[in-house]
């Protein structure tokens, strides 16, 4: 096996069997009806954002989400404007992804892996990016309730979007 396909335990030595998996997400458009919480937001998150610039080396990302999270509701659109092939995961309903992408035994979403052709792990993400902990640190310090809070973080949208694409982008450069 791979060291870069270590962490998944159904990895084949060609990437076949994570391929398979990898096939099993939600495309955007088929991870929308399932959005029963945050579809109207997303969708408006999405329309809000123009096409974006490719991410270096990165042609897939394996994306594990949750409806009710607001980090995902935010990197959902993200992920779906960037020219590379995107698949969703549940991280509730994919306790096999959720195990091998946790992060020191944190069951993080979102979190987004960066594959390259041969869905070899390029790199892995673990959401919210700093800037948006850094505005809910500064938030919750004032004292927001946590509906003014929710509020204050998604009107905050676009520069989170900002912040997600440089710390992916970090990630992906030599």
């Amino acid at each position: 096996m791979r060291g870069l396909l270590a962490p998944f335990p159904w990895a084949w030595e060609d990437g076949a069997m994570l391929e398979a998996r990898y096939l099993e997400g939600l495309t955007y458009e088929g991870l929308l009806p399932r959005l029963w919480r945050n579809r109207d937001r997303v969708e408006a998150f999405y329309a809000g954002l123009p096409p974006l610039p490719p991410l270096p080396k990165a042609q897939r990302a394996l994306a594990l989400v949750e409806d009710w999270c607001p980090d995902s509701v935010q990197a959902i659109p993200v992920l779906a404007r960037l020219p590379l092939e995107v698949r969703f995961f549940f991280r509730d309903e994919n306790p096999d992804l959720a195990e091998a992408y946790a992060k020191e035994g944190r069951r993080i979403v979102p979190t987004v892996v960066f594959l390259d052709g041969a869905y070899g792990e390029l790199a892995r993400w673990h959401g919210p990016p700093e800037a948006a902990r850094a505005f809910l640190r500064e938030k919750k310090a004032e004292g927001l309730s946590p509906k003014a809070l929710l509020l204050a973080y998604h009107g905050a949208f676009f520069r989170f979007a900002e912040a997600m694409l440089a710390e992916w982008r970090a990630l992906l450069s030599p």
